[in-house]
């Protein structure tokens, strides 16, 4: 069931010169949830790269344990260039799409050495955001989300919002972005709700909280244990994407009000630790 929330007049007055941030709200909803994440394991940026190619469409238990035969089979990632599908395919065993991989990991890491001279995206480290967006996605089979993943999860640590299918289907349940909105469209919307004052670490830990939210409920369909249970899109499917979003804005605006005048738990009488959670 959606939540729409109506604010006394001091309070709208209030929120209206009070800078809000639909996307720092959530965040925030996520981190007393989940817990802030631990700090990300850094990889260089051609190994993240191989990495995003191997995860694609696949679960972490599966994608892990084959980028660490692949780098075991390989020793340098310049051996990549020299294989053949066939070769690369067994290694792969236990991930989505292998045959598409094995082809695309050889293709992609023979188009940046043929680009640059040799096997580096370290450059990428000084380079405007978007154009080292646009180059990566020029290499075969690399998306948005390997781009990004190569830029903000790597040793790089630029500043790009890593968005996958889980990311995407939890935005598409919180109305941030339409429900039919593809990996790039989502990408798009997404960026534009960014709050400025995020740094590449955020958007690594932003990345890691809307992922398992969408792993953990909206695939499940467990709307009730959800955080945001009481604007849960899937209970409502047939209201429009605009009216979801404009509905979790109403709801993120009316919590924070709520947490700000609210006594410290200490205080309320009556209740314990055990017994607070989101609303």
């Amino acid at each position: 069931m959606f939540l729409f929330c109506s604010y006394p007049d001091d309070m709208q007055y209030s929120l209206s010169l009070t800078s809000f941030n639909r996307l720092a709200a959530v965040h925030q909803c996520l981190i007393e949830a989940f817990g802030t994440p631990p700090e990300h394991l850094r990889l260089d940026p051609v190994s993240q790269m191989v990495l995003a190619i191997i995860s694609a469409l696949t679960r972490d238990e599966a994608s892990g344990p084959a980028f660490l035969r692949l780098a075991q089979h390989c020793g340098r990632w310049e051996m990549l260039a020299r294989m053949s599908p066939d070769e690369i395919e067994p290694v792969l065993h236990g991930v989505t799409h292998p045959e598409d991989k094995a082809d695309t990991l050889p293709r992609a890491i023979r188009e940046i050495i043929a680009r640059r001279g040799r096997l580096t995206l370290d450059f990428l480290a000084d380079w405007p955001v978007g154009a080292a967006i646009d180059w990566l996605e020029k290499l075969y089979g690399v998306g948005p989300k390997t781009s990004a993943a190569t830029l903000n999860l790597s040793t790089l640590q630029r500043r790009a919002l890593v968005v996958d299918r889980a990311h995407c289907r939890a935005a598409r349940c919180l109305g941030l972005v339409p429900g039919k909105a593809d990996l790039g469209q989502t990408v798009r919307r997404l960026d534009h709700l960014l709050p400025d004052e995020w740094d590449a670490a955020d958007m690594t830990r932003h990345y890691a909280l809307m992922k398992r939210l969408g792993k953990t409920f909206c695939v499940q369909a467990s709307p009730c244990s959800c955080p945001f249970s009481p604007v849960c899109a899937s209970s409502a499917q047939s209201v429009p994407w605009m009216m979801r979003g404009k509905c979790l804005e109403d709801w993120l605006r009316a919590r924070a009000c709520r947490k700000d005048n609210d006594p410290p738990i200490a205080s309320r009488p009556g209740q314990d630790i055990a017994s607070c959670g989101l609303s």
